[in-house]
């Protein structure tokens, strides 16, 4: 896996080959695109990994169907999520550790 910065030093995701493709991750891991180079899963880590964290996501896990969640907060660590399509006062929020986004326990990818 490889960091991919912008031209001031701010982390703006990583990418990382799977099988045959490439693919552009977000800051926590969540799933970004899915494309055929290194070259272009960087552009995309470029063009849109920072803007997509204000984005819909969609959250899929083991145990539960997937839900729509907002990004409250993000990190190589981990990201936190509100649950819904509002990120506001007193909504659910859940924290789901880079492990679990790795391991597969929980997936995190853009709606569009």
């Amino acid at each position: 896996m490889k960091a991919i910065h912008r031209d001031d030093g701010e982390l703006c995701g990583f990418v990382r080959a799977h099988h045959d493709t490439w693919h552009a991750l977000a800051v926590f891991g969540g799933l970004l695109e899915v494309v055929d180079t290194r070259a272009a899963a960087e552009q995309v880590v470029h063009d849109i990994g920072l803007a997509a964290l204000a984005e819909r996501w969609l959250l899929r896990t083991a145990s539960a169907d997937e839900e729509i969640v907002c990004i409250q907060e993000a990190s190589p660590a981990g990201v936190t999520v509100a649950i819904g399509y509002y990120s506001l006062p007193g909504v659910p929020t859940r924290h789901i550790t880079r492990d679990e986004i790795d391991g597969g326990r929980c997936e995190l990818r853009r709606t569009r």
